[in-house]
């Protein structure tokens, strides 16, 4: 029995999801395996739910898609399929503050959440996942072969290894990439040049809905000028599900999230809850609470002139991918899987 070369996808954020998915699409004979140290699938644009009513969610990370005209124009076989499966709609519902855009630049909100667009790209690409599989190591093996080995100790050999995890992730690794990176300066130097912001996220839920989420003449609103918050939305009014059992996202700004990054997060959420008064008239405590720390919230600055993809070894092929080499948005990490799957095709 012929055994069918081996990819492993390291991340599964919306670049690793939508490179497996796009990989199946023109390969029917690779095993595409994706691994994540998380407990679910997501990264950036995971969603969370109640603890006690599940149907209650949260987007922590990313609020809504935002295309602007080249990219719906260039992307606009995937904002298609979205829309026809029912995971993508157009925003409606009131934003206060957001910024001026390009005229023709289209909004949109995920009806069943953002992380839903990340499992359907996962389900498509029939990949197998794994979570809790931290990638500690990367080693040569054989000629043709990664071995790749776990925090936990479990080791697999693959053809072929990309990594989408954010940069500073990669210099925390052992084996061949600190190698690679030695004999590659230049790639080094920019790869260190990355800089992501930094910001918490608090999600609230409620069983029932308090009378000022009703008063609030807005679904989200952007403070551009408090000291803590930035941004704060009623994600099911957000996503035009009224019936929905509420959930409030509290975005800080990067200056505070910078300032309390490496403060215990509890502290960090009585800080938020305190301060939410002065934003939002009436507020009620909700039955539970979710603190998300975003320590690499959204690329600041990007690996030199955006490649979208950066191949350290061509055979066997290790490649790196994500928004850190293009823009901390839907499109950038379209960008970025489109190139991922160029290298991927050459190389297996």
């Amino acid at each position: 029995m012929i055994r069918m070369p081996r990819l492993l996808i390291v991340g599964s954020g919306v670049t690793g999801a939508l490179t497996a998915s796009l990989v199946r699409q023109e390969r029917k004979d690779l095993e595409i395996v994706v691994w994540d140290k998380a407990k679910g699938a997501g990264g950036r644009m995971s969603t969370s739910r109640s603890p006690t009513s599940p149907s209650c969610i949260a987007d922590l990370g990313a609020q809504y898609l935002t295309a602007t005209p080249d990219y719906v124009r260039s992307h606009a076989q995937f904002y298609e399929d979205l829309i026809e499966s029912e995971l993508l709609q157009p925003m409606i519902s009131k934003f206060e503050g957001m910024k001026k855009v390009a005229s023709g630049t289209l909004n949109f909100v995920t009806p069943n959440g953002s992380g839903s667009l990340v499992k359907y790209y996962l389900n498509k690409s029939g990949a197998e996942v794994h979570f809790e599989h931290e990638v500690e190591s990367i080693q040569r093996s054989e000629k043709s072969h990664w071995l790749v080995t776990t925090s936990s100790g479990a080791s697999e050999k693959f053809e072929a290894v990309v990594m989408t995890v954010p940069v500073p992730q990669l210099f925390q690794l052992k084996g061949a990439v600190p190698e690679l990176l030695a004999q590659s300066p230049e790639i080094t130097e920019k790869l260190k040049n990355i800089f992501f912001s930094s910001r918490y996220a608090l999600g609230l839920f409620y069983d029932d809905c308090p009378g000022f989420l009703n008063d609030l003449p807005w679904a989200a609103k952007y403070f551009p000028d408090d000291p803590m918050i930035r941004f704060i939305a009623v994600d099911n009014f957000k996503r035009g599900s009224v019936d929905q059992l509420p959930a409030v996202v509290v975005h800080t700004s990067v200056t505070f999230g910078q300032s309390y990054l490496e403060d215990d997060k509890d502290k960090v959420q009585g800080l938020i809850v305190n301060h939410l008064p002065e934003l939002l008239p009436g507020f009620v405590p909700p039955s539970s609470m979710k603190c998300q720390r975003w320590r690499y919230s959204q690329v600041k600055c990007p690996f030199e002139n955006t490649p979208g993809c950066v191949t350290l070894q061509e055979s066997p092929l290790l490649a790196l991918g994500g928004d850190s080499f293009t823009h901390s948005n839907f499109d950038g990490c379209v960008d970025s899987a489109i190139k991922i799957v160029e290298e991927i095709l050459k190389k297996l």
